[in-house]
């Protein structure tokens, strides 16, 4: 029983005596402190090189970034981690808390940048001329074409009656229509 007790208490009792903070936990406060040192110097250099910071900009809401949605910014590649607001306040941050406002109203009241126009084509009178002039050509070789066609069937439909189309004569005529009506005259147009 009384080794039953003196190990309740030697469990019980913390490894660090009250104020003594755990060598993980300092390390995670110099990590947020050090978190919000470099948010301040990125939005710095975002504002000088007049460019903006895609993982902050999709924290953005109507009014801008707000202030708590930059303390939660995160974002590997860039090296910064979510800190809370209230470690923000704490004594040895306030004073990387308030340069990090003030850097971020700065950057919020950036003008948007504009994405450059994709290059069009100049449509000039003379190209216009041009395209309408390809466009009434091809128009006149169909027109041509459709006609030959038609001129064609109504000699055949002339020639050939409804009891010969078994004839001999029948295939001639058609091989001879198909060889005046070459695959040249029937080639596609080009738009």
């Amino acid at each position: 029983m009384i080794k039953k007790s003196l190990y309740m208490r030697v469990n019980n009792m913390s490894r660090y005596s009250k104020g003594e903070t755990s060598e993980a936990k300092l390390q995670e406060k110099h990590a947020k402190t050090q978190s919000l040192l470099t948010k301040i110097s990125l939005i710095r250099k975002a504002i000088e090189q007049r460019r903006r910071l895609p993982s902050l900009d999709a924290l953005k809401s109507k009014r801008g970034v707000p202030f708590k949605a930059a303390l939660a910014w995160t974002d590997v590649e860039l090296g910064v981690v979510s800190c809370s607001y209230n470690t923000s306040r704490e004594p040895y941050n306030i004073e990387y808390s308030d340069q990090l406002s003030t850097a971020l109203k700065t950057y919020n009241n950036l003008p948007p940048i504009a994405e450059p126009p994709s290059p069009q084509k100049r449509t000039t009178q003379r190209l216009q001329q041009e395209e309408i002039s390809i466009l009434k050509n091809q128009i006149d070789y169909l027109t041509n074409t459709v006609g030959e066609i038609y001129r064609a069937y109504m000699q055949l439909i002339a020639r050939v009656d409804e009891h010969t189309r078994q004839d001999l004569r029948y295939q001639q005529v058609l091989k001879s229509h198909t060889q005046a009506l070459d695959r040249a005259h029937l080639t596609l147009v080009k738009p």
